[in-house]
């Protein structure tokens, strides 16, 4: 049964890399499968008290990124949140916090954008669109890292 819900995770993580580079649209659906997914194993390799700190305090930390981005938009940029940052890519952040305790959140969260960058760069040109897929790009990020984790065992990421 865990294997079947990794890779419905992996697919599903996969799905929305596709759908947001080749569409920069992603299904509902598949934030909801990755979010239940993503959940679903943080829960079960964590006590519950620890799981609901660590999305309360992930959620935190989304919001506080958000806020940020809001008023960078508003005073520096002069323009709506909604017209330098998608709706979609918010959405994701706040099904990584579901995904995973706080320290290892803030760990993959961190390098997936910095993953993000320069995967942008190497294929700015390549792409149909002159915005950053971000989503897509953190969710291949995130399903390279379980690919990983889960071949070689290097820790446990729950752990942290």
């Amino acid at each position: 049964m865990i294997l079947t819900l990794k890779l419905l995770l992996i697919i599903s993580l996969l799905s929305v890399t596709y759908q947001d580079i080749k569409e920069r649209r992603v299904s509902l659906f598949l934030f909801v499968a990755v979010g239940l997914l993503l959940g679903y194993f943080h829960y079960i390799e964590s006590s519950i008290e620890v799981f609901l700190i660590s999305i309360t305090v992930n959620i935190s930390v989304v919001l506080l990124i958000l806020l940020i981005l809001f008023l960078y938009s508003k005073i520096k940029l002069k323009k709506n949140l909604n017209q330098t940052f998608g709706i979609g890519d918010a959405v994701f952040f706040s099904v990584l916090a579901i995904g995973f305790p706080t320290a290892t959140f803030l760990v993959l969260f961190s390098f997936s954008l910095f993953f993000s960058f320069i995967v942008f760069l190497i294929l700015k040109k390549k792409l149909k669109h002159s915005t950053v897929p971000l989503a897509g790009f953190q969710a291949l990020f995130i399903s390279i890292i379980f690919l990983v984790n889960w071949v070689f065992r290097f820790t446990n990421l729950y752990a942290i």
